[in-house]
């Protein structure tokens, strides 16, 4: 696929200069050896209005895509593109940053694991400039796979993505926002956009207290038991413009941070994320189950945050 020359000696250049050691795969079935760069922040926050260009600093700031995806690699993105009122979705300019810096780091294939349609693409005129690299990525089609979850304490198996467990590098972009039930959604909840519909029903109503948002508890807890399917290699949220309420459809109350937010660990960004939206992490159920099973750290004093 052929690029811009100005556009990819910027990423080449700028971008993904990050080198040092191999260390070992991360993530409970993550294929991708990365590159350790020292002195690098957890979790990197980038703002103002160019959001393409804060993504593309944020991944920098990690140490460059190439300490995520290899040379001649497959990259799942899951990305939160399923709902059309401001403040619900991803911003396109986002992705298409995440798109460009994967195939300037060498990646031969990336997959939308949640099937990113034409209709989000056209939610931003950003777009239109873009079209090459937005036709690069490939839909992942119908394909689950039935998984254990040995760990698991309300979800002890479910159906996923078939491409989540056979891809080399995972990255998950959600947007932070409003959840009537758990409050938040973000990286941890973004992960139902890979299960089943049956899987995300018995989320929702697996527990003996009623569906719907009945047992918050057991809702958070199913979120925190499927993200030990697999680990994400690297989350880029977002969190410019959101709802603040009504959510996760909307339409709801919308504020504006501007920020976009990059992290290896995925309690930890969404911590950060809990507070942005203006919430305790203390006080979000996933983010404490999930912590509580080893996913990663919820205390930002205990991390390497820059915030620029």
């Amino acid at each position: 696929m052929k690029r811009g020359s100005s556009r990819r000696d910027f990423l080449k250049a700028g971008v993904l200069l990050g080198a040092g050691a191999l260390v070992g795969r991360t993530g409970v079935l993550a294929k991708t050896s990365r590159l350790f760069v020292p002195d690098t922040p957890d979790v990197a926050i980038f703002r103002g209005d160019d959001y393409y260009a804060n993504t593309i600093r944020a991944v920098e700031a990690l140490g460059g895509m190439k300490r995520f995806v290899g040379n001649g690699s497959t990259v799942g993105l899951l990305v939160n593109s399923r709902y059309i009122k401001p403040g619900t979705f991803v911003k396109p300019e986002i992705v298409i940053a995440a798109l460009d810096m994967c195939f300037a780091a060498g990646a031969k294939k990336i997959i939308s694991l949640e099937n990113v349609t034409s209709s989000y693409w056209r939610l931003s005129g950003f777009s239109k400039n873009h079209s090459e690299v937005v036709g690069g990525i490939e839909n992942a089609g119908n394909g689950f796979r039935r998984v254990k979850i040995p760990d698991g304490i309300s979800l002890r198996e479910a159906e996923v993505r078939s491409d989540l467990l056979e891809c080399d590098a995972y990255i998950n972009i959600p947007i932070f926002k409003q959840h009537e039930g758990v409050k938040i959604t973000g990286c941890l909840k973004n992960i139902m956009g890979l299960t089943s519909s049956g899987t995300n029903d018995f989320f929702h109503n697996g527990s003996d207290k009623g569906g719907g948002y009945a047992d918050v508890p057991f809702l958070s807890q199913c979120i925190a038991d499927a993200n030990m399917i697999r680990k994400p290699d690297l989350c880029i949220a977002d969190a410019t413009e959101f709802i603040t309420s009504n959510g996760p459809f909307g339409p709801g109350n919308v504020s504006k941070a501007r920020k976009v937010v990059a992290g290896t660990d995925i309690v930890a960004v969404d911590a950060l994320g809990a507070g942005i939206l203006g919430y305790n992490p203390a006080d979000i159920l996933p983010i404490i189950t999930a912590h509580k099973h080893g996913l990663g750290e919820m205390d930002l004093k205990k991390l390497n945050v820059r915030d620029s």
